[in-house]
């Protein structure tokens, strides 16, 4: 069975679930057997049906039973579907979208790999793969002790502590892209993970994929106009995003966050509406690469 097969009934179950609440295991398996028959052949069972909710919530989705509905359902409450929707929409399973809606064509790389490293991250098992380095080289073997997954502007990470690596990164999470990844391999080898390592602390104050550990997160204030402000209102630059003023005339907002590269790369996207007015070294590290940006582009 393939990947995709899974990751199909995964969505398919979900959907199901929001639209009709408290639906039965039977409904839930007749309705997945129904819409999987013309590609898939073989019988979906119960064993399979539960599995898959099994698997479901280990992405942190919330799909409850219950029993005095004789049912199951996703809180009202409940938003983190979108995770699982996320991880997977590169596979369009549907394949029945009209013709007036369009949907991004590039190509997202390294989802392939991303059942193999679940499983590997739950049951705490080392894998081992090639790395494509930016100079279009690859390295050695890399065998490494998956912790998380990340996922930034629809790329997704792979978060892992490598083995025999460089000595002064022991013990240390790395980054390593999943589209940059090749001859992924599970060794079935399990570890005793390292209890020290706090994903969720260790990327609070940060912005994109890497943690930047030796950096401290900064108070910063920006202002925009009202048009630019709606949009960052609507998506929030961090999750520590508090607004100041939000009138008619600007919109003002403090984060805490670590200045980072993918951070100064966020704030040059919207850098015709940007205002920095905190702190200073923000705004002069701004102004220096515009300089640059300028000379390079000047004849």
């Amino acid at each position: 069975m393939s990947k995709s097969t899974y990751i199909q009934r995964y969505l398919l179950i979900i959907s199901k679930i929001r639209s009709e609440k408290y639906i039965s295991l039977d409904d839930l398996v007749d309705y997945i057997q129904q819409e999987m028959s013309s590609y898939y052949q073989a019988i979906v069972s119960k064993r399979t049906i539960q599995r898959d909710l099994r698997d479901i919530r280990d992405f942190d989705i919330s799909i409850e039973y219950s029993k005095l509905h004789n049912g199951y359902y996703i809180p009202e409450d409940e938003e983190q579907y979108s995770r699982l929707e996320r991880i997977f929409e590169p596979f369009n399973f549907l394949g029945v979208l009209p013709d007036f809606v369009f949907v991004e064509k590039t190509k997202l790389n390294g989802t392939e790999h991303l059942h193999t490293l679940i499983q590997a991250i739950k049951e705490s098992r080392i894998v081992d793969f090639f790395y494509l380095k930016y100079d279009n080289s690859f390295s050695h073997v890399r065998k490494v002790m998956p912790y998380a997954l990340k996922e930034f502007k629809k790329r997704w990470y792979l978060l892992a502590v490598e083995i025999d690596g460089d000595p002064k990164e022991k013990g240390l999470i790395k980054t390593w892209g999943l589209d940059r990844i090749y001859k992924l391999s599970d060794t079935y080898v399990r570890f005793e993970k390292d209890k020290r390592i706090d994903i969720n602390k260790e990327f609070a104050n940060s912005f994109g994929i890497y943690s930047d550990r030796d950096k401290v997160a900064e108070e910063v204030i920006l202002s925009f106009p009202p048009k630019s402000g709606r949009y960052n209102n609507s998506f929030p630059l961090h999750e520590s995003q508090e607004v100041l003023i939000n009138n008619s005339e600007e919109f003002r907002i403090r984060l805490y966050v670590k200045i980072t590269y993918d951070f100064l790369m966020e704030l040059l996207s919207q850098s015709e509406s940007l205002k920095v007015i905190k702190p200073l070294h923000l705004k002069e590290k701004l102004n220096e690469i515009h300089r640059k940006a300028i000379e390079m582009n000047t004849n």
